[in-house]
């Protein structure tokens, strides 16, 4: 779960031996939608696009669903994006089983629910302007980061100096 951020990010560095991962978690592959469906988590926004996987292969918590794109039906992005959206999470919230901090959205919400999957090329576009957004926001953000060092930088050489 830590693996995973709240903004579609999945961290695939860490790695283990096939025996130690072979039970207790989940398997995904290569371009797999992962949704968190534990309290908070799923509230929280925890899920993303599986990339960067050794083998093209993961384990991760049992607390995922894990949507599988058909190739040339639909495209990971779009099924990543739907399960963002705020109406598919509070959705969800409502129909999440158990009790206090261990509810979880069951496995019959994804699979009755319905989308709308337009032609796999608009899907596909629209999954290049997501990925394009994202390194643009990453990129906003490391400028963004950068200007704040090199300004408190330029402040304190100047406040040091006098």
């Amino acid at each position: 779960m830590p693996s995973v951020s709240e903004d579609g990010r999945i961290d695939a560095s860490v790695e283990r031996p096939y025996s130690e991962v072979c039970k207790g978690f989940t398997y995904f592959a290569e371009n797999d939608v992962l949704f968190a469906k534990i309290t908070p988590c799923m509230e929280n926004g925890k899920g993303g696009v599986a990339k960067g996987l050794k083998n093209g292969v993961g384990f991760g918590s049992t607390e995922f669903h894990v949507l599988r794109p058909i190739k040339g039906v639909s495209d990971p992005y779009w099924l990543y994006i739907i399960t963002m959206f705020s109406k598919f999470r509070s959705d969800a919230e409502k129909v999440m089983t158990g009790t206090g901090g261990q509810r979880r959205v069951p496995i019959t919400y994804l699979s009755e629910y319905s989308i709308t999957l337009p032609p796999i090329e608009l899907q596909e576009q629209f999954a290049a302007f997501v990925r394009q957004s994202d390194k643009s926001k990453y990129y906003t953000s490391k400028t963004t980061s950068l200007n704040t060092e090199i300004e408190t930088i330029v402040k304190g050489g100047i406040s040091s100096g006098t």
